[in-house]
């Protein structure tokens, strides 16, 4: 199906589009996963006599140090997007690009639990042997919210 495009969008969708994610949430989500592995570390410090205490909150504490690890990985690349929206396809972060003749299925997913947002995803589905699916987690770090990805992703296609 075609989408009709004006002068002006087709004027704007001449150029690749990068996506670049949020300093703003990547340092929230420093702070955040900063606070939570202090908080077992000193859980950890002061559960001595109990030792599935401080083996629990030792390894949420080992996951959280290496979720503030990733993130302060993407900040320091702040500068290379997370994705480039294109004529030829979505090409994401380590090169990869999915043509839009191959993609299948292309959704934004907002995860909750019980109505707190937990996560957003984007969720491609391809019809090529590899990759048969790709998922970029991080996209509650994105600049963009999901409808305007697929607003982003509908003028170009």
């Amino acid at each position: 199906m075609e989408i009709y495009s004006s002068a002006a969008q087709q004027e704007k969708t001449r150029q690749d589009r990068p996506v670049f994610y949020s300093r703003s949430r990547i340092i929230g989500g420093i702070v955040l996963w900063s606070v939570v592995t202090v908080v077992l570390a000193v859980l950890c410090i002061r559960a001595q006599d109990k030792n599935i205490g401080i083996l629990l909150a030792a390894c949420f504490a080992l996951l959280t140090a290496w979720l503030t690890f990733k993130c302060f990985n993407t900040l320091r690349n702040i500068a290379q997007p997370a994705l480039v929206v294109g004529h030829q396809g979505l090409t994401f972060e380590n090169g990869m690009l999915l043509p839009w003749n191959n993609i299948v299925e292309n959704i934004w997913v907002n995860q909750s639990y019980m109505g707190i947002p937990i996560s957003k995803q984007i969720q491609i589905r391809t019809d090529l042997p590899k990759p048969k699916a790709r998922v970029l987690r991080r996209a509650t770090a994105l600049e963009i919210s999901g409808d305007e990805y697929l607003a982003l992703c509908d003028s170009y296609r």
